[in-house]
């Protein structure tokens, strides 16, 4: 039982965010997509599965305190993350997290205007590479200001 709610939560916070995702990346100033993006469902699957394996694993939470030393909190951190529920745990943390930094960089993209390709070049490295997502909007954003400086 375990088994099938852990590939559940997984599967469940890994396909909610494909649609608001492309739609972000496909069709980002279309009325749809701002409706969609408006509220919290764009985050809603995540979170849900994560409360979930949390509440089920509440003692993983004091285990992650180990002795009370940063050395001891790591150890203890990896000995979680090394199970199913710390994977999924992390999986679901890391989702939520890309799709909340994905939803900002398409708000500020449409916000400040930036190119059509770069918004969606950096939507797409949103969800799948966050970090380089991040980059790629904060460049666009400086050379649309360089741009619009020098014209």
């Amino acid at each position: 039982m375990a088994d099938i709610l852990l590939l559940s939560a997984l599967a469940l916070a890994s396909m909610w965010v494909g649609p608001f995702w492309l739609l972000m990346m496909i069709q980002p100033y279309e009325e749809r997509t701002q409706k969609w993006m408006s509220g919290p469902w764009f985050v809603l699957g995540p979170l849900v599965s994560y409360l979930i394996i949390l509440m089920m694993n509440l003692g993983a939470l004091a285990d992650m305190m180990g002795d009370g030393t940063l050395s001891g909190f790591v150890e203890a951190l990896a000995d979680i993350l090394g199970t199913e529920e710390g994977a999924v745990l992390a999986w679901t943390h890391f989702v939520i997290g890309d799709i909340i930094t994905t939803r900002w960089i398409w708000k500020r993209s449409i916000e400040t205007e930036i190119n059509k390709t770069a918004t969606q070049t950096a939507i797409l490295f949103g969800v799948m590479l966050m970090p380089v997502g991040l980059a790629i909007h904060f460049v666009s954003v400086q050379l649309k200001k360089a741009t619009n400086t020098h014209s």
